[in-house]
């Protein structure tokens, strides 16, 4: 009987030994699995960090020179809802490249037409919010005498772009842009578009 009891005994430690092994080696996959995810997490942080730079880098880049000499008559130009080209080509006279670079930045989609939300703390820069707003003013103007005329009392489409820009909230680009062109219909495309 002892010989029995002992081959159970035995049995029953080989069996708990083999379960031991294996545990021990299926901890170390997960191991080797934890390490291997933790790498690709590290790697994905490191390529979404030198892309948030390479964002941020973009958006702090300087806007080109609006030529602002002539500005106003130039949005008095052109038709009613003329189309961004026509609206940029405007703001950069004879200037190929920098119509080129405006367009590529001022259509770019925004979250509100789809677009990914950006990377945490990026944004457009404020030399391009300005040029944005530029723009979206000189759209919502175009063709309009009198509307024209109350941004040249207020300093120019320029100076009433940053006005704006600098209001903050949607809320307090609304009063600005009231302000500017008294109660209006459309500011409020122009107030999205200048935030």
């Amino acid at each position: 009987m002892q010989t029995s009891t002992s081959i159970r005994f035995t049995t029953r430690i080989v069996a708990l030994g083999a379960a031991t092994a294996l545990a021990f080696g299926a901890t170390s996959g997960m191991a080797n699995a934890t390490e291997a995810d933790n790498a690709r997490k590290a790697q994905a942080s490191a390529t979404a960090q030198a892309f948030k730079d390479t964002l941020s880098a973009a958006a702090d880049a300087p806007a080109p020179e609006i030529q602002y000499d002539g500005l106003e008559d130039r949005f008095l130009a052109l038709p009613a809802n003329p189309s961004m080209q026509q609206v940029v080509a405007a703001m950069y006279p004879d200037d190929p490249a920098a119509q080129k670079e405006a367009l590529a930045h001022l259509t770019a989609p925004t979250k509100q037409q789809g677009a990914k939300a950006p990377a945490a703390g990026f944004g457009l820069g404020t030399a391009w919010k300005v040029t944005k707003c530029v723009g979206a003013i000189g759209a919502f103007v175009a063709g309009n005498a009198v509307m024209i005329s109350k941004l040249r009392k207020l300093g120019g489409v320029y100076k009433g772009a940053k006005l704006v820009v600098q209001a903050g909230n949607f809320q307090d680009r609304m009063k600005a842009l009231g302000a500017m062109f008294g109660e209006v219909t459309g500011l409020s495309m122009v107030a999205s578009n200048c935030g």
